[in-house]
This record gives C-alpha cells, structure tokens and sequence, in this order.
C-alpha cells in the first residue's frame, strides 16, 4: 500500500506547517461539524490518520472528552512534535501522537472511529488505505474523511485577476502532481468499495471576502510549497509571483475590487463499517 507521506508533494518544512495551521482555520469548522454528523461522541477511540500538526485529532479530542482517546499518526516527526505541544496547550491528555503510516500500523484494538483530513489525495492507490482504515474499526464503527477536488475550482466574485491566476495555477499544479486529485468526489464510491454501509457526503466551500483575511495567507503559503514545481513544470514562469509579497497583493486586489473568494470544494463523507450477522 502506498502510504501518504511517501507522496506528499507539500513537503515537511515549518512553512507547511504554518500552511497547515492556516489551512485549518477554514476547515476545522467543516470538520467538527463532519464529526458531530458521522455521529462520534464523548467516550469514543478515534484514529487519526496522516494527523499532521494534530488540527483534526486536537477536534476528536475535544469531542470524545476525557472518557476517550484519539490517537493520531503521521511519519513526520516535526509536525507530531508540534500536535503534542498543541494537544499539551489544549490541555487534551485525551490526545497522544505515533510516528507511525496506516499501513504498517497494529492498534491493541479495533478503534470506534477513523478519521482522516486531505490525506487520499497523496496516496498512489485511496481505495487500499481506505479499506485499511475500515479493517481498524470495530463492527458498526464510524470513518470519517474530508478530500478536496482540484480538477475544478470557482472563481472569486466579482472576478479578481490576480486571485484567479494564483487559484488556477495551484489546482493545475495539484492536478498534475497528485495521482488521484479529484478524490474529493470519489469517496462515495471508494467507501461502498471498501466495505462501508450507507454513506452519507456533503461538499461545501470556506468563502470570505474580508481584505484582512488569513485566506490570503493560506494560499501563498500553498503557492510556496508548490512553487519549485509550479515552474519545473511551465505552469508560471520565474519571477512571475513572489511568495513573500503574494498575500499582501492579494489583499490590495481584494479591497479595491470587493465581493468575495472561494476556497477548493472539500467533501466531507462518512459511513459505517459493516455488522456481520451470525448465521
């Protein structure tokens, strides 16, 4: 199974974790309200999956409350150093951290829940480490996953120039880069394939038109990780951006022009791992 971290395009500098971070602003209500659907509750074990800096464990945790656990793992050590620190200044002893990949991970037990944030779309084959995740759950457990699809994008309203081209770029970027990059709408189908009953999928789009707002970072800081390829690959030529001043230019075209920005379409979809009845 090819596991995400082998594949991650973003890299693991203390730049993308910042992107991390900013991205989760915007998610993490997507997220907490996926939960609060999928139905995980106080008292739950969840795993989290490709957990990063720990945003989406950090949210299970507060869920789940101190008669649970959420245990998240990633093959980056510098991000679960930061996720520890985090679920440390959350005061969540409910949350611990393993550097460790879904495939070669062996719990003590079948978790109730098994999350996962943007994970699928850096893995060579989604569908593998989904069954994966459905066989650590328990009879009647919860997955619930969160995926982007960059092989369409909505533009910002009315349009904006320089916003447009930075948006265009990225997914076109992604799309090249990343083996699977519409899995977002996929997942419906990947969770039948793998073994889950009744899914249930909602796609929604963070939106602000604030000048000031973190948005604006979140995307140059996408654009730096992805820049080195952005242009290896023609899509931008050198010089074309710079990251350092992307974000402040973004916001100059935000408050003269006005309306409104879109971020990518995230689908949130989960679902339950079948009860086998005894014959």
């Amino acid at each position: 199974m090819s596991t995400p971290a082998r594949s991650y395009i973003m890299g693991h500098t203390d730049h993308e974790r910042r992107r991390l971070s900013l991205q989760a602003r915007f998610l993490n209500p997507l997220t907490e309200g996926l939960f609060h659907r999928a139905g995980i509750q106080p008292g739950m074990r969840v795993l989290d999956l490709g957990c990063g800096i720990g945003e989406v464990s950090i949210i299970a945790g507060r869920i789940v409350g101190a008669g649970g656990q959420v245990t998240g793992i990633d093959i980056d050590p510098a991000a679960l150093e930061t996720a520890r620190a985090s679920a440390c200044a959350a005061g969540l002893q409910n949350v611990v951290f393993d550097n460790a990949n879904v495939a070669d991970y062996e719990p003590d037990a079948p978790f109730d829940a098994v999350t996962a944030r943007l994970i699928l779309v850096h893995t060579s084959d989604p569908l593998a480490v989904v069954r994966r995740a459905v066989s650590l759950l328990r009879p009647g457990g919860i997955i619930a996953l969160q995926e982007c699809d960059f092989t369409r994008w909505i533009p910002a309203s009315p349009r904006r120039p320089l916003w447009d081209r930075v948006i265009q770029v990225i997914f076109a970027m992604l799309t090249r880069a990343t083996p699977h990059a519409n899995v977002g709408s996929q997942l419906y189908r990947i969770l039948l394939e793998a073994g889950a009953c009744a899914p249930q999928s909602r796609g929604e789009c963070a939106t602000d038109g604030d000048p000031d707002s973190l948005l604006y970072d979140w995307v140059a800081e996408t654009m730096r990780s992805l820049l080195p390829g952005i242009i290896a690959a023609g899509l931008m030529a050198e010089g074309e951006v710079d990251v350092d001043l992307l974000a402040g230019q973004m916001r100059e075209e935000a408050a003269r022009i006005g309306g409104s920005a879109v971020a990518p379409l995230l689908m949130s979809v989960f679902a339950r791992k079948e009860i086998r009845q005894a014959s």
